[in-house]
């Protein structure tokens, strides 16, 4: 983490979930002060606020009124009725949404978007100066006052305007979301079979491990890549009873082909 110290940073947390329990921690080792948390849940807020020493806050409308940077880390259709709700003439106002646009704040004097892109569990601590924090500012003094935190926090920080950072988030989905739906599916089918996920687990780290060294374009191996339609056809018999996962393996197989052409 950058040597820098975050510590005349007056800091106000509406939400209590993954992303504002990790950011919360990482601004809380920066030696930020963590002032109030808020939660729709009082019992996460009382959780969350403990660990940070920070007072609960129950009544949105009640946030303290000295300056303070006030990071909006909530589900993204809950931003703009929590944004209705506050009164807030001084300080920073952001949102860590990655699909969420900047203007859902434009009620402030200055707001921006502080979106780190990760995915993250309470219960699991990430490294944050490896986290890429995507930063949006609603002028040039926001702007630079938001770089400031996100350097402390992180030596991967990006400037992005809101097209930007949905397209991002919309990769994220893809390389995270997606590919985590496709590892519980593979999981059911070796369970159908008796057999560990652990089977599979080196697999899934080289996997990610050669992404890091290659293009995906240049790692990707498999029967499709090599256009072996013996295997193909016989993986496909063995979905007979899903139908679903037929179809997926039709269509995942087909995109890695057509791909494989435009590489020559």
């Amino acid at each position: 983490m950058p040597e820098n110290s975050l510590q005349r940073l007056r800091v106000i947390l509406l939400g209590s979930g993954n992303v504002a329990t990790n950011l919360g921690e990482a601004l809380k080792e920066a030696d930020a002060e963590i002032v109030q948390v808020y939660s729709r849940n009082k019992a996460n807020a009382k959780v969350l606020a403990k660990k940070l020493k920070a007072k609960v806050l129950t009544d949105i409308t009640k946030i303290d009124k000295r300056p303070a940077l006030i990071i909006i880390a909530v589900k993204d259709d809950a931003i703009p009725a929590l944004v209705k709700k506050m009164k807030v003439t001084e300080g920073i106002v952001v949102h860590t949404s990655g699909s969420v646009s900047m203007d859902v704040l434009k009620k402030f004097e200055q707001y921006g978007v502080f979106y780190p892109l990760q995915t993250f569990s309470k219960n699991r601590k990430k490294e944050f100066s490896i986290v890429p924090i995507c930063i949006e500012g609603s002028d040039i003094s926001t702007l630079h006052s938001l770089m400031n935190v996100a350097e402390t926090l992180s030596d991967c920080v990006y400037n992005l305007d809101s097209k930007q950072r949905q397209a991002a988030h919309l990769a994220a989905v893809f390389a995270n979301n997606f590919t985590n739906h496709i590892y519980a599916i593979a999981e059911d089918l070796l369970n159908e079979q008796k057999l560990p996920f652990d089977l599979i687990r080196p697999l899934i780290d080289e996997t990610a491990v050669k992404v890091m060294e290659l293009s995906p374009a240049e790692a990707q191996t498999g029967p499709a890549v090599r256009k072996d339609t013996k295997v193909m056809n016989a993986q496909i018999a063995l979905l007979k009873k899903h139908p679903e996962l037929k179809k997926l393996y039709n269509e995942m197989s087909a995109g890695i082909i057509k791909r494989s052409r435009k590489k020559k």
